[in-house]
């Protein structure tokens, strides 16, 4: 393998590489959207109840707010991932 075809698989790599990263954020973010609305119509149920309904308010801020940080974090490690394939790819 020569020169040339050595940089270009390797662009070809850091490519899908940037690809699969960006992809994954955006995945993900569709996934925490479809989380939390689905968790939201067990929550609107159990807040209807008024014996639930303080409970209810309670688990469903904490379950949001635990949901949001772990797909936050996902995303983080996914623009992360891009950024560096963006400047591997403009460094070579």
């Amino acid at each position: 393998m020569n020169h040339q075809e050595h940089q270009d698989q390797l662009e070809w790599w850091l490519g899908l590489a940037d690809l699969l990263a960006e992809g994954t954020g955006h995945g993900f973010q569709k996934l925490q959207r479809v989380h939390l609305s689905i968790a939201d119509e067990s929550f609107n149920v159990l807040e209807a109840i008024p014996v639930t309904r303080p409970w209810a308010k309670v688990v469903k801020h904490a379950h949001h707010g635990i949901a949001r940080i772990c797909y936050g974090s996902v995303k983080v490690g996914a623009q992360g991932l891009h950024a560096a394939a963006a400047l591997i790819i403009k460094a070579v």
